[in-house]
C-alpha cells in the first residue's frame, strides 16, 4: 500500500497545485471584474452546482472557487481510496 501511495503522490501534486492555481487566477480575475462592474445576465451548471448571476465577475469566481474544491475533494478521496483498500489490493504489485 505504501508503494501506492509513495508512486501516486507527485501526481496528486502536481494535481492540486496547477488547479489551485487556475481557480486562484479565476477568483483574483473574477474579482477584479466584480468590482469594474462586468455584467452580464449568466446562468450555467457546473459539476452538478446550478449558478445565475448579473456579474461575470461574481460567475468567474463561481467557477474558481468550484474547480479548487471539486479537484481537492477528489484527490482526496483518492487517497481514501488508496489507503482504505479499495484500490489494487496487492501492495506487491510492481509499478512502471
Amino acid at each position: 500500500m505504501a508503494i501506492l501511495i509513495k508512486a501516486a503522490s507527485p501526481i496528486w501534486r502536481l494535481i492540486i497545485v496547477s488547479s489551485s492555481v487556475l481557480g486562484g487566477i479565476l477568483l483574483v480575475g473574477g474579482i477584479v471584474l466584480a468590482i469594474l462592474g462586468g455584467s452580464a445576465q449568466t446562468a450555467f451548471t457546473l459539476f452538478g452546482n446550478q449558478f445565475s448571476s448579473t456579474s461575470v465577475g461574481v460567475s468567474l469566481a463561481f467557477i474558481g472557487a468550484v474547480i479548487v474544491v471539486i479537484t481537492i475533494r477528489r484527490v482526496l478521496s483518492s487517497v481514501d481510496k488508496i489507503t482504505s483498500g479499495k484500490g489494487p489490493s496487492d501492495s506487491s504489485e510492481k509499478l512502471m
